[in-house]
């Protein structure tokens, strides 16, 4: 085994598009990330089908293919699909059936950490250290918060926010005792029955007086919500500009302030979750203040934990002394809701992108660990909401937003590129770097209604009439007795057939629903919706196999989606429409599938000692490194053996010295030249009359 690198960084930006690398590296907003493909590899990767996030950020941790590796989907139905009794997420460690990276790498007595990275918790080893090993990108779903972001607004109707009214703070008027009173005097004394305030800041002369609301903070799992009081402010006299925070009707208690525009510091509180204290931390941010008051809109950080968010748990609390809170859910949620502008939503990612880049580089540079391994979700969120609106493809495409959908992937971009400025700045020679996404998307076309087509066609029977089957709600109302083939909950694009496995039935209905697949027609653009169509059997060229593939695996058509979102199909076509809200996506479509601007193909670039520098897989000659071989190659650079599971192997051609290709021998002998159809000389061979007849019985030539 070779000698190894001492440290290599894997850095997992989910949905990272090349052709969005491209554009903005050269127009000079990435010199981070091209001085590091400049010094290595870089190109589009081939993601493991379907191409889902857990799938690949699985592949990418484990060199397995899906099949071996289980995970196929956002969830695995246990035993199986068609006979399920749990159902078990995706992002934790006991639903991969393969050893990871991290496992190897304790093998060889190296100590790694993997932040944000799904199914990473919980840890097989105690040389695998693990930072929040949930990493799912929905918001609210972590283990790890008291509770997700929220908005105090005076607006009606915005998601995941709170109606507030402002009332004026009444006080009592302060005697000169009052007004000496300590903070820790004020503290124990209980609240004014009538809801006066017991004291108010002084406000400049001609200043509007303070207005009040309540700052309700909930609790996800069952424990003691809090409230908070605000304070609305007009510190200059010119209008209401600050928003304070106070534990209680008392200005005293105060635990921060936001001016509009600009973060509060940290606030740290213990909550009780369960029965037990939790000690959390979030922060506030004034998107809106009227100076008049007559509107308002408060944003609250997650109130994320402190502590026990960790393997080993006292790394919790050494990271957070050392670099703040960790922020697990930084997405572009708030902004679509309303309850955030892109700004702070770019902001929070920025803090969750930094903020691992430093407690990466601190362990891998001042303690003794080899591998990172971090995920981190930026670009997926993007891609979601803003291609539709820079991707002419997309029919839903308006030049006027363009404007708006390029300013989010500019910044963002330039967010992940000031990433690696913080990891990599006086990064030693034996440092050996890794970027990779799991997939990238590319824009909805159309919407379809695949359960529609299969009911109309006999093949999906319900127990009652429905206007729509929605798989994750409506499962129990499908007829057992009767339906030939049935999709389960959370499982998309993948049917299962009704009937034991290889039985006359089973194989009959299972071709005769691929056949309608296959057939089925868009009656607007005369195209198939759906673009590959599989037996379980032959799912083993998409990497598909085992106990949780279904017996029919497809996938659609490039800008085809089923199930989401819903539209209109009061058209033409009853199976295909016009969308309700043009998306981008991933996981329906081929790896490979792509418009002029856009690819949902994954972006790989890998720098260390050994490997090539300035270097692009010719991809018409060798075809694209899959998702599998990262693995072999990170083990390669830390001189290791892969996981026990890896099936993945090593792009030699990233490697010095080695040629990317081989062309043929230039001069070939007179004899090996040959056109004809009866062969290619008689000097090797004649392709006369009696082969074909010999090897094809029934064969008749016709010259």
């Amino acid at each position: 085994m070779k000698e190894r690198v001492k440290r290599v960084y894997v850095i997992g930006l989910d949905g990272m598009m090349f052709p969005m690398y491209e554009r903005f590296a050269a127009e000079g907003l990435l010199p981070n990330l091209k001085k590091l493909a400049d010094a290595g590899i870089v190109g589009e990767a081939y993601p493991s089908m379907p191409v889902w996030t857990p799938t690949n950020w699985t592949t990418l941790a484990t060199g397995a293919h899906t099949g071996t590796h289980s995970v196929s989907r956002w969830f695995l139905n246990l035993p199986n699909p068609k006979h399920e009794d749990k159902t078990l997420s995706a992002f934790v460690r006991p639903a991969v059936a393969a050893e990871n990276v991290f496992e190897a790498a304790a093998k060889a007595g190296l100590k790694s950490v993997a932040i944000h990275y799904p199914a990473a918790s919980p840890s097989q080893s105690p040389l695998a250290h693990v930072i929040d090993g949930f990493g799912h990108p929905n918001y609210g779903s972590t283990p790890f918060e008291v509770t997700p972001a929220w908005g105090y607004t005076t607006q009606d109707n915005l998601t995941n926010s709170t109606r507030v009214v402002l009332q004026p703070a009444k006080a009592t008027q302060p005697t000169p005792q009052t007004q000496q009173a300590s903070l820790l005097e004020s503290a124990h004394q209980p609240p004014l029955a009538d809801g006066s305030w017991q004291f108010l800041p002084e406000c400049p002369a001609g200043a509007k007086p303070p207005l009040e609301f309540p700052i309700e903070i909930i609790t996800k799992r069952e424990g003691e919500n809090q409230t908070l009081w605000g304070l609305v402010l007009d510190t200059q006299g010119n209008g209401y500009d600050t928003v304070a925070i106070c534990e209680a009707r008392d200005s005293r208690t105060e635990l921060g302030r936001t001016s509009l525009g600009a973060w509060s510091d940290w606030i740290y509180r213990s909550f009780t979750v369960e029965g037990a204290a939790q000690a959390a931390a979030f922060r506030c941010k004034a998107i809106e203040i009227a100076p008049d008051a007559s509107r308002l809109l408060l944003y609250r950080s997650q109130v994320m934990h402190v502590a026990d968010f960790c393997e080993p748990p006292e790394l919790s609390k050494s990271l957070v002394e050392r670099f703040g809170p960790y922020l697990e859910h930084a997405s572009v949620f708030p902004y679509v809701w309303g309850i955030a502008d892109l700004d702070t939503c770019l902001e929070e990612i920025e803090y969750q992108c930094q903020w691992i880049a430093r407690a990466g580089k601190f362990l891998l540079e001042e303690q003794d660990y080899a591998l990172l391994y971090t995920h981190i979700h930026i670009f997926d969120y993007i891609n979601h909401h803003f291609l539709p609106l820079v991707d002419p493809a997309c029919p839903g495409y308006r030049e006027e937003n363009a404007a708006e959908g390029w300013r989010a992937y500019r910044e963002s971009y330039k967010v992940a590129d000031r990433l690696f400025g913080t990891l990599l700045a006086d990064a030693s020679a034996d440092t050996a770097v890794i970027v990779v996404s799991d997939h990238a998307a590319i824009p909805q076309f159309r919407a379809t209604d695949i359960p529609r087509l299969l009911h109309d066609n006999g093949f999906l029977a319900y127990r009652e009439p429905l206007a729509h089957f929605d798989p994750n709600e409506d499962f129990a109302k499908i007829d057992m007795e009767r339906t030939k083939v049935f999709i389960t909950p959370v499982r998309n694009y993948e049917l299962f057939v009704n009937a034991p496995e290889g039985s006359e039935e089973y194989v009959r209905i299972q071709r005769e629903v691929i056949t309608l697949l296959r057939s089925w027609v868009d009656a607007e653009t005369g195209q198939c919706p759906v673009a590959v169509a599989l037996p379980k059997y032959h799912a083993a060229l998409m990497g598909c196999w085992g106990d949780q593939c279904g017996d029919i695996v497809y996938a659609m058509e490039d800008g085809y989606v089923s199930g989401y979102p819903g539209g209109d199909a009061a058209g033409q076509d009853p199976y295909v429409f016009k969308p309700a809200e043009y998306g981008a996506h991933h996981g329906p479509y081929l790896p490979t599938a792509r418009t002029a601007l856009s690819s949902n193909l994954a972006y790989l670039l890998a720098q260390g000692p050994g490997l090539k520098q300035g270097y692009q897989r010719p991809v018409e000659r060798l075809g694209y490194v899959h998702m599998t071989s990262v693995v072999p190659l990170v083990c390669h650079l830390l001189g290791i053996e892969p996981p026990a599971q890896c099936q993945g192997v090593l792009p030699r051609d990233f490697l010095e010295g080695v040629a990317a290709t081989a062309d043929r021998v230039p001069d070939l002998p007179d004899w090996e030249w040959g056109t004809q159809v009866d062969g290619w000389g008689d000097r090797v061979w004649t392709q006369k009359r009696d082969m074909f007849e010999g090897f094809m019985p029934g064969y008749e030539r016709r010259d």
